[in-house]
């Protein structure tokens, strides 16, 4: 055995490993770092004082209006793909929207969505490169609402009640949207062309991985051309609008139980600053990220910082538990089933079962 092969052969694994928990733990460390900064110098009675002040009808309200943000975002994701396959009930889409939702709030990397791409292709009888195109496009829509509610709320603080850099990133934000939806419309004609060609010779043709790749990116570049006409556009953007004000519904719910003292726009803030905080990598759910800048949002309308903490706490509780606990419970019965059933719906198609 030559010299230094052992330390080799150590080596190649431990880095293997390091890079495995490298983001898991970056993500704990940095919830871990928000956690401190949201419980710093904390008054732990008014605190409690503000939480003792929910009641189950507040409770219930607020569920009611999870369940219709939800509703709406399953419409959203179902019309986008029945664009594609017209007779896919909308059923079909609710418990893949569900729980892929649920393993996200559990899991790192996004695992949810990785689910929600790969493994319902049957029962939404997609293939993964256009259930992943939706995903994309559903990214893009929530970003443009979410940024248009904290600059709304924005106008209505004075200069220096909220971070310079947080407002900073907003704006690059916006400006990459809007970049994205431009590309999206003028560019994805000239791609599927371009795809289409890059198909067609012999030397693709000839090569399966090549001609499978060149046939994903297609599907992918497809679902683009749902944003091209003006009408469909403007109806994926007003259900996104009519999700996240049900979804800040909420957040107003819980304000107004908490007596919050923020008045009638900060629960919307606070909304659009906490949901934006979710893209800092943290730990699974958010835990930390959210809960720290949604507070930081309703605090910087006056909110008393112990009842801004009740009210993140409060509101990431009711976001979290009913989802997660309804996507596990399907995901539990289900799972069976779903990992026996992951072939391509092309296959699927074939054999006659749709």
């Amino acid at each position: 055995m030559a010299r230094g092969e052992p330390t080799g052969l150590i080596r190649g694994p431990m880095l293997k490993l390091a890079r495995r928990w490298l983001k898991p733990a970056t993500g704990v460390a940095v919830t871990v770092g928000f956690l401190w900064l949201l419980g710093r110098g904390l008054d732990i009675r008014t605190l409690w004082q503000a939480i003792a002040r929910l009641s189950l009808p507040i409770l219930t309200l607020a569920l009611a209006f999870l369940t219709i943000d939800y509703a709406c975002r399953i419409v959203r994701w179902w019309w986008m793909l029945r664009a594609f396959a017209p007779h896919l009930p909308l059923g079909a889409c609710a418990w893949p929207f569900l729980t892929s939702t649920a393993v996200n709030n559990v899991m790192p990397l996004r695992a949810g969505d990785a689910l929600r791409v790969f493994g319902f292709r049957r029962q939404l009888r997609s293939p993964a490169a256009r259930v992943l195109g939706t995903l994309v496009i559903e990214r893009i829509l929530d970003l443009i609402v979410l940024i248009g509610f904290f600059f709304v709320g924005l106008f209505g603080l004075p200069p220096g009640k909220f971070p310079e850099r947080f407002i900073h990133v907003a704006a690059w934000l916006a400006g990459g949207c809007v970049v994205a939806v431009l590309a999206l419309v003028l560019l994805a004609p000239w791609l599927a062309s371009l795809l289409r060609r890059i198909e067609a010779t012999p030397a693709v043709a000839q090569r399966k991985w090549a001609a499978a790749a060149a046939r994903h990116g297609l599907q992918l570049i497809d679902v683009m051309a749902v944003l091209q006409s003006p009408a469909r556009l403007i109806f994926l953007l007003g259900l996104s609008i009519l999700a996240w004000s049900f979804e800040g519904a909420v957040f107003a719910t819980v304000a107004r139980a908490v007596d919050s003292g923020a008045g009638a726009s900060g629960p919307w803030f606070a909304m659009a600053t906490g949901t934006l905080a979710t893209l800092i990598p943290s730990s699974p759910g958010y835990v930390g990220t959210f809960d720290y800048f949604a507070a930081q949002g309703l605090a910087a309308y006056g909110s008393p910082s112990a009842v801004a903490v009740a009210f993140a706490l409060t509101v990431h509780a009711i976001l979290w538990a009913p989802l997660t606990i309804a996507g596990l419970t399907y995901l539990f019965f289900q799972g069976a089933r779903l990992w026996s059933d992951t072939g391509t719906p092309e296959g699927a198609i074939k054999k006659g079962s749709f």
